[in-house]
């Protein structure tokens, strides 16, 4: 009983170590500038507020767009009056947890193609048919995905942040003040180190969670194609007897014409000197023939 779940874990950490090769050799291209620009300290929201939060959009949440939506919202989108609304006390609470982030325009290190990479590969895990189909639980909430984001993000800023106010390495002449100063610079760079692969991780997991999905999406399109072929199943039945029933009228006509072309092959063959015998005297003298004309007929000869 341990050989399975000992395979099934060596196939997990192979999918991490693949998918974490693949993150690491998209930082080598550019990305564009992140989306996420404001973020929410979901430890500080109360789980009735995600609740009501999750309800609000099936996409990635906006926090900008959320806390600026004014009361008169619901009706301009359409939506009914029995749908979640956020509270006064949600949106000062979602008010309370709000952070912006700052991008830079030019890329500085690897936190804004971290950032870019993440919401790539979860814009392509919502968009997966498979990822909202019936047989899977139904309808996912994104609001697990837009945590994720938003701890992704919040992460890349606060190294963006801690690589941009880090000194150039300071130059040890032997005094204790710049051996700490370079002791304090090499933590950093530790520091900034771990929470770099952090975030690889974390991206990694995302992109296992997408390659997970390519088999199931095949296994629900098989199970589709088989579902319309049994329902089709009595199409094709109905196409079969309809076929049968048109063999079956059309056979009496080929047998009728079989048994004609068998009449006309043994039909007496008439000489070119023919004449009218066989027909009446008065009728032959007002065809204009000679009485004398006698009809010739050329009978197969007998065996």
């Amino acid at each position: 009983m341990s050989l399975p779940r000992a395979k099934k874990t060596v196939i997990e950490l192979t999918d991490m170590a693949a998918a974490r090769a693949w993150v690491i050799e998209r930082l080598r291209f550019p990305q564009r500038s992140p989306r996420t620009t404001a973020v929410f300290d979901w430890t500080a929201v109360s789980p009735s507020t995600q609740s009501t939060v999750a309800a609000q959009s099936s996409t990635i949440i906006d926090p900008n767009e959320l806390l600026a939506q004014p009361s008169w919202w619901r009706t301009l989108t359409g939506k009914p009056r029995g749908a979640a609304q956020l509270t006064t006390q949600q949106r000062e609470e979602l008010r309370r947890a709000y952070s912006s982030l700052h991008w830079p325009l030019r890329e500085e290190g690897p936190e804004i193609r971290l950032v870019a990479i993440a919401e790539n590969v979860v814009a392509r895990i919502i968009s997966d048919p498979s990822w909202t189909h019936p047989m899977l639980d139904g309808h996912r909430s994104v609001l697990g995905f837009t945590m994720e984001l938003h701890m992704i993000a919040s992460a890349a800023h606060e190294l963006l942040r801690l690589r941009s106010t880090t000194p150039t390495l300071p130059v040890d002449d032997g005094t204790d003040q710049l051996a700490r100063a370079r002791a304090e610079w090499d933590r950093r760079h530790v520091v900034a180190a771990q929470a770099e692969a952090a975030l690889v991780d974390r991206i990694a997991a995302l992109r296992t969670y997408e390659q997970a999905l390519t088999p199931i999406g095949a296994a629900l399109h098989n199970l589709q194609a088989v579902t319309e072929l049994a329902a089709g199943a009595a199409d094709v039945d109905r196409v079969l007897q309809t076929d049968h029933r048109l063999r079956i009228r059309r056979r009496p006509h080929h047998r009728h014409a079989r048994r004609h072309r068998r009449r006309l092959s043994y039909r007496p063959r008439i000489r070119s000197t023919v004449g009218w015998a066989l027909i009446p005297a008065a009728s032959r003298t007002d065809c204009g023939l000679p009485h004398s004309s006698v009809l010739s007929i050329a009978l197969p000869s007998p065996v």
